[in-house]
Parts: structure tokens; sequence; C-alpha cells
């Protein structure tokens, strides 16, 4: 009678430890989600940095993205300018990171311009990528007191 006993506890057992399970990967994924702040997209337009500026809006606000000195190079000074229209920006962060390969942390923090405050600026430069050319993402950061906004775009690069 005692090994009858142990069949459905050992089932009761296996199905308690299956459901610890289940919750403790679903929590994880939930707190990792809970932790990062929630952004709101600025959907793209399509667009080449290459050939100027790149624009993302939702309504009436939007977002104007250029790049300079035109074609973009990796290991060359690069002049970053984003004009905000409608977003009453806190902060706005460039952010570049190669698309096929990590290449490294590359966060810029824009500077608001104090005569024109619609207008953020900073430089960077791109990390020289060893296959020769490199799609890289280059995500917006605004944070206005209300929102985080974001939007991405992609560009070739040698």
């Amino acid at each position: 009678m005692t090994e009858k006993r142990r069949k459905p506890q050992q089932w009761i057992l296996l199905g308690l430890t299956a459901v610890v399970l289940l919750a403790l990967l679903t929590g994880r994924d939930w707190i990792e989600q809970a932790q990062q702040p929630d952004s709101l997209l600025l959907p793209p337009l399509p667009c080449d940095l290459h050939q100027g500026n790149c624009i993302a809006s939702r309504g009436n606000q939007l977002l104007q993205l250029s790049l300079t000195p035109r074609p973009l190079e990796s290991s060359q000074p690069i002049s970053i300018e984003v004009r905000l229209q409608h977003l009453d920006a806190r902060q706005v962060m460039l952010d570049l990171q190669g698309v096929e390969m990590y290449m490294g942390l590359n966060q810029t923090q824009l500077t608001q311009d104090p005569e024109r405050p619609e207008i953020w600026r900073g430089t960077t430069e791109l990390a020289v990528c060893t296959t020769g050319e490199m799609t890289w993402r280059a995500s917006v950061y605004v944070d206005t007191a209300e929102q985080l906004y974001s939007t991405a775009f992609d560009f070739d690069a040698r």
C-alpha cells in the first residue's frame, strides 16, 4: 500500500515541479520586461542616410536625423543632428549598433542647441569592421517628461 501511495505522490511532486519551473521562466521574462523602460515607437519613413536626412513621425510628432559627412565611413568623425517637432525632450541619445555582429557600445548623449531648442547635436565614429562593409542601426531615443520615444534607421558603411 505504501508503493501505491508513493506513485500518486511522485506524480503530484513532478507536476508541482513543472508548474514551479514554468512560473520561474515566465516570471523571469515578466521581470525583465518590467525593468525595461517602455518606449513609444516613432515609425521611420524609408530613407538612405548616405543621401540625406531620415524622418520618423507619429501624428504631429516628428524626428529628423542627419549624419554627416556623407558617405558615412568607419573611423571618421561623424556629426549627428536630430531635429524634433512637438517633442519637448529632456535628453536625446543616439545608439549605433552593428546589425550582423556586435561592434561594441557606441552611445552618444546629444546636446541641445541653446538658440534652437528643437535641435540636438553630437559627434561619434563608426568602429572598423573586419569584413569590409557593415550594416549599422542608428537608434534615436528621445526622453520627455511624459514618455520615452524611439526610432531606428539602418545603413551600410565601409
